[in-house]
């Protein structure tokens, strides 16, 4: 199929945006960290399901070197990279964080020179570039008024920063573990993806349970709501599972997967950048969900971004 990589880094991106808009409306509910931790066990549950029903076995049997990179990306992009995000949203606000982990993807293709020697050609860095002050220019637009303040701005700038880096690095360790997609021993990406998914997962459940224990007392853990309405699960209905429910399928599971997909057939570089446009795709959607206003600006970055996408496409 032509075009599956472009085309799959694109999918990965919608997928993304519709995880986001699961992810805010039940974390405003139970708490963004323990739907984060809820929808990666949905996530590996599914995964699960799809290996035995495409492999008959629950896990795959790969190299040693294969379960190391996958690993590691795991830990480093699903695990400590999201947690980092997650915090430098509290920290810094959304709007800034967002426009700090624009950096993925020059990052991305910076260090899958050296390591997958993976050198971007002259129009790929146009179409990066043009891509990247198109997203830009949608998550940097100023609302029109702003009541919240963010008194540790520094730390989520910084956090932003190591979260943009460990999600670089995963996708290019993620590359790593699969391999030449032409090899025999090549890792299949719904297998790296599950891979990924089965490390990350009990870290990032070892990760909520310690910072609850530290703040609020192990009793309470999965009873508390960071959004106020001090609901547990039970008492919000089953509502709030079908949400993260979406959000698992559409982000954990189906994002990731594509998004492997993707780094298997192109530049890592121009994946991470193509991934990257989930701000612009979100527009409609945060308008009619969210009720969020968009100045011009918005919508040429849009556009622009856009433009960017067809350079890449037509390398």
């Amino acid at each position: 199929m032509e075009h599956v990589g472009e085309i799959s880094a694109l999918a990965s991106a919608a997928f993304w945006v519709v995880t986001g808009l699961a992810f805010a409306v039940a974390g405003r509910k139970v708490g963004a960290w323990v739907v984060n931790a809820v929808r990666i066990w949905f996530a590996l549950g599914c995964l699960l399901i799809l290996h035995v029903v495409l492999n008959g076995s629950a896990l795959p049997a790969y190299s040693a070197d294969a379960w190391l990179w996958l690993s590691l990306s795991g830990v480093l992009g699903l695990a400590i990279g999201d947690q980092f995000l997650y915090q430098s949203l509290v920290d810094a606000g959304p709007r800034t964080a967002t426009l700090v982990m624009a950096t993925v993807p020059g990052i991305t293709a910076a260090i899958a020179w050296p390591v997958l020697g993976q050198a971007i050609g002259a129009w790929g860095l146009v179409g990066m570039t043009v891509t990247l002050a198109g997203i830009i220019a949608v998550i940097a637009q100023q609302p029109k008024t702003s009541g919240r303040v963010y008194p540790m701005m520094r730390r989520g700038i910084m956090l932003a920063f190591i979260a943009a880096i460990c999600q670089a690095v995963g996708l290019v360790t993620a590359k790593l573990g699969m391999g030449n997609p032409d090899s025999i021993e090549s890792v299949d990406p719904w297998a790296a993806t599950l891979i990924r998914v089965a490390v990350a997962t009990p870290i990032v459940t070892v990760m909520l349970l310690f910072s609850k224990c530290m703040m609020r007392g192990f009793g309470r853990v999965m009873a508390e709501n960071e959004a106020g309405t001090g609901l547990t699960f039970a008492q919000q209905g089953t509502g709030i599972w079908w949400t993260i429910l979406l959000g698992a399928v559409c982000g954990p599971f189906l994002g990731v997967g594509t998004a492997l997909v993707a780094i298997d057939h192109i530049d890592a570089g121009v994946a991470a950048t193509l991934m990257a446009t989930s701000p612009v795709m979100i527009i409609p959607f945060a308008r009619w969900i969210e009720g969020e206003h968009f100045n011009p600006r918005a919508l040429w970055g849009a556009g622009i971004a856009v433009i960017g996408v067809g350079l890449l496409t037509m390398m």
